[in-house]
């Protein structure tokens, strides 16, 4: 089919617009691609290095969390930083730190082989987001990695903007054109060619120079179309070139964080010279930065010994990097110090580069030497105190234990004293009666001689024979049983074996033997103890419990008082345990002697015949030989009450223990 020129004509503006707009809006995502991706993965690659340099003295010391306040303000303003989320993950992918909106799964492309890596970072783009992963030196010698998100949403915002817009106006411009090419043909070759060079301008990023459009017709129309495009492309120009500029503004933050970061920081050239040093640097070591910049650190003193520099630099070259390697220096001052080293490489206005940390650590090194100096002028003084504080402990214990048997012979003795005291009685009543009743059986025989004896007389020696024997029986059978008393309270005393007996028994054997003293002071005594309450325990150390309590009763319950009373109550609990309760209304005791009530050699009567011992032995005979427990509590003038909880049956003395 044979078509017009006309028709050819508009065919062949047609292609050839349609060329230039394909062409136009192709180049520019092209070149805005190119720019978003270089841009991301250097701002990437700068964050990972900044960020590993300042987080590994952290991250080895397992201290991350104190950073949180940190990066919290680093990504609170999502327009001051394009980091998104920041993830620090172990050996096992398992995470050690958090911060930002992180997503639910890790790119799994970040940690295969065939994402490509800029000087060890890769780098994976997925919608507006660019995920980076990055190693890192972890606590323990552990190699983690860093993995930190950058936003590229504004570039692809903007990319889109400039598609969207290019497409709209290139479709109206091609859609006037072709309604212009098709009603007017003649006499426009000249403003097509026109047309045709400053699209060639336009399309070489020309955008800031206007097609002619001073004509009035349709072709007027086609260029402002055009130009429109060009005011969108060059709004979009300028919006990534604001994002560069942001990009730029970010990086000038993270140096100077470099700067201002308390750990020393230097950059160096693969070649060693320093090209910059940070603040904390610089004040440690006392150097001003144009002593350092061009400059080796073997050029001045900074190593000590001077060998520490190439051993270090061999290090770096064989290995690649530096982890915390210890190495020796001079501080400010010429002082000597050690410090640990870590190194990473980056690009610096594409030259490769180094960045070097260093953590002071000369006030542990110094604080671990005098250490160790003190463990063992320490370790050596210890043993001979130890030598001289046991020779004290033996004696100290022999002391106690001779203090404890005059402090038990001596209760015996008073026990004793009691017993003499109240014997005299009633075998003085029986030598009384005695006497009498020998006169009058005197007095009968000289009767029965005289040949005088009445039956009056009879009746009367009769009735008092009567009265004699029973005094004389009465008295006698008293002293027995105090003699019994005291016989059998000497004998569990003397040897105190284990044997079933009745707490009343124990209870009221213990009391008569201080009758006397009981009735001295006029104290009366009360008992509430069940009959056929019976222990398998030790009765001599029970009886010494019971001694010691009426002894300390007597001696300061009633104290400046005329009259007192003592009760003793026990009662049968569960699982096999007993309680007695002693207890007196006398005056009493304040708080702080109750507290060293128990306490050996505590006294309130030292010099007056108190040794301390009397309730420090009660406590150690319920706490040890009876496996019981004894608490006291006492107010002033409120009396005090003594209260024991024993198992019924005691637990099985060891042979080789002292006994009280």
């Amino acid at each position: 089919m044979s078509l017009s020129l006309r028709a050819k004509f508009l065919v062949l503006s047609a292609f050839v617009q349609l060329l230039l707009v394909a062409l136009l809006i192709g180049n520019s995502l092209r070149v805005m691609d190119d720019a978003v991706r270089k841009n991301a993965e250097r701002v990437a690659h700068e964050y990972a290095v900044t960020l590993n340099l300042s987080l590994s003295p952290y991250a080895m010391s397992g201290r991350l969390n104190e950073l949180s306040d940190y990066w919290a303000e680093m990504l609170s303003d999502p327009k001051d930083s394009f980091v998104r989320y920041i993830v620090v993950l172990d050996q096992h992918e398992q995470a050690v730190s958090t911060v930002g909106v992180r997503p639910a799964v890790l790119p799994e492309a970040l940690r295969s082989p065939e994402t490509g890596t800029r000087n060890g970072v890769r780098t994976w783009r997925k919608d507006d987001m660019l995920h980076a992963r990055a190693p890192m030196l972890l606590k323990d010698n552990q190699v983690g990695s860093l993995n930190f998100g950058l936003s590229t949403s504004e570039l692809a915002q903007a990319r889109d903007e400039v598609l969207l817009q290019s497409s709209v106006i290139s479709l109206a411009g091609l859609s006037m054109g072709m309604l212009l090419f098709y009603a007017f043909t003649q006499g426009i070759g000249k403003r097509l060619r026109t047309l045709t060079a400053q699209a060639r301008q336009m399309f070489k990023s020309a955008f800031g120079q206007p097609l002619p459009d001073t004509t009035g017709d349709e072709i007027e129309v086609y260029a402002r179309s055009l130009n429109t495009m060009g005011a969108a492309l060059r709004e979009r120009v300028a919006q990534l070139e604001a994002s560069e500029r942001r990009l730029s503004e970010s990086e000038a933050r993270f140096k100077t964080l470099f700067d201002m970061a308390p750990l020393p920081l230097t950059v160096t050239d693969r070649a060693g010279r320093i090209i910059g040093a940070n603040q904390a640097l610089m004040r440690n070591f006392g150097y001003a930065e144009h002593q350092l910049v061009g400059h080796r650190s073997s050029d001045f003193t900074f190593w000590s010994p001077p060998g520490e520099r190439e051993r270090v630099w061999q290090m770096f070259m064989r290995d690649g990097v530096v982890r915390g390697e210890v190495a020796g220096i001079v501080l400010e001052g010429g002082i000597p110090g050690k410090v640990a080293i870590w190194s990473s490489s980056l690009t610096l206005d594409g030259v490769d580069a180094v960045i070097w940390a260093l953590l002071d650590l000369t006030a542990e090194v110094k604080a671990k030497q005098q250490l160790e100096e003190l463990n063992a002028s320490l370790e050596s003084r210890v043993r001979e105190r130890s030598a001289d504080l046991q020779h004290a402990l033996e004696t100290l214990q022999q002391t106690q234990h001779d203090l404890i048997a005059a402090e038990k012979m001596a209760s015996l003795g008073s026990l004793v004293a009691g017993i003499a005291h109240e014997l005299n009685t009633p075998i003085g009543n029986s030598l009384l009666a005695a006497t009498a009743l020998s006169d009058k059986v005197n007095e009968f025989e000289a009767m029965l001689s005289g040949a005088t004896l009445r039956r009056s007389a009879l009746s009367s020696y009769n009735e008092e024979v009567k009265l004699a024997s029973g005094l004389i029986s009465g008295s006698l059978q008293k002293a027995a049983n105090l003699i019994a008393s005291f016989k059998q309270i000497a004998v569990d005393q003397t040897n105190d074996q284990r044997r079933e007996f009745m707490l009343l028994g124990v209870v009221t054997d213990t009391v008569a033997t201080y009758l006397p003293r009981l009735r001295r002071a006029n104290c009366d005594t009360d008992f509430d103890v069940p009959p056929e309450l019976a222990l398998d325990s030790y009765p001599g150390s029970l009886y010494q419990v019971f001694t010691n309590l009426i002894n300390n009763a007597l001696a300061h319950a009633f104290e400046h008082r005329a009259s007192g009373a003592i009760t003793v109550r026990a009662a049968e609990l569960p699982d096999g345990m007993v309680e007695i309760v002693f207890s007196d209304n006398g005056v009493g005791m304040p708080e702080e002697v109750r507290r060293h009530v128990f306490d050996p050699f505590f006294t309130t009567k030292m010099g007056k015949g108190g040794t301390g011992l009397g309730m420090n032995i009660v406590y150690n005979i319920v706490t040890g030989v009876l496996g019981g427990r004894v608490s006291i509590a006492s107010r002033p003038e409120h009396g005090t009450t003594v209260r024991i909880t024993m198992p019924r049956s005691s637990p099985q003395r060891d042979g080789s223990r002292p006994g009280y």
